[in-house]
């Protein structure tokens, strides 16, 4: 019944309409961040778990590289890889720009590396690595194409609001959320265009609708792994305070 009901739900929608209709855009953390109700701390996990997720970015491209064997779209893989590894030059790259935003929230590198990875980000992470093997290349095309570079302009913006209403930060700590406000609508266009003229078939076309929905699902999942750290840090706080009175 359950797979049914998802047929059901993906017939009736776009790929694009998959995401704009998806519950993420109501979760509870973005409205804060629309609202600029986040803390320093607040922003602070998120920012980890961010971190995180964009560092295994290279990964996910690869890997669907790895099962893709047209020369075509290869190169439209290996441009939006070559973009994210800072064209080549390493201080452009985006885990670098990501942490010049972490320094600048008072994490250090070294700290940032041995902090833990939330189970709901490893899963996000795991998601994106498995739908190419699961779906096809082009699935996983579509995920990466849908769930998440053509949602980043939105996203990040929310996200921004958040982030600048908590703590006020030099403005080229904020660059990586600047680059892909600015820049991701063209790297979803270009994978756009690669992936919608080979869609030829109905199962072909279910398969890349699936994988935007378990993308979308487990970005969603991810703001709740936020919203769960921030609770058991204002929770271990709380106890700890009424230890010391």
């Amino acid at each position: 019944m359950k797979n049914l009901k998802n047929l059901s739900y993906l017939n009736k929608h776009s790929l694009r309409g998959i995401t704009e209709k998806h519950s993420l855009w109501k979760h509870e953390f973005l409205t804060d961040c629309r609202r600029g109700n986040l803390s320093l701390k607040e922003v602070q996990v998120l920012a980890v778990q961010m971190y995180k997720f964009s560092k295994e970015f290279n990964r996910i491209l690869a890997g669907i590289l790895s099962c893709c064997q047209e020369e075509s779209v290869q190169l439209v893989i290996l441009e939006n890889l070559f973009d994210e590894m800072g064209q080549g030059d390493v201080s452009q790259a985006h885990p670098e720009l990501f942490r010049r935003f972490t320094r600048a929230l008072g994490i250090d590198d070294n700290i940032l590396a041995t902090l833990p990875t939330a189970p709901e980000t490893q899963a996000l992470i795991e998601t994106y690595l498995r739908i190419p093997h699961k779906y096809g290349y082009l699935a996983a095309l579509g995920a990466v194409c849908y769930a998440s570079e053509g949602i980043v302009s939105s996203l990040y913006t929310q996200l921004y609001q958040g982030i600048v209403g908590a703590a006020p930060l030099p403005k080229e700590s904020l660059i990586f959320f600047e680059v892909h406000i600015d820049v991701d609508d063209s790297h979803a266009a270009k994978l756009a265009a690669v992936i919608e003229p080979r869609i030829l078939k109905k199962e072909e076309e279910i398969k890349v609708k699936l994988a935007i929905v378990e993308a979308m699902d487990a970005r969603f999942q991810f703001f709740n792994g936020i919203q769960r750290q921030i609770c058991e840090s204002s929770f271990c706080a709380d106890s700890l305070q009424l230890l010391t009175v």
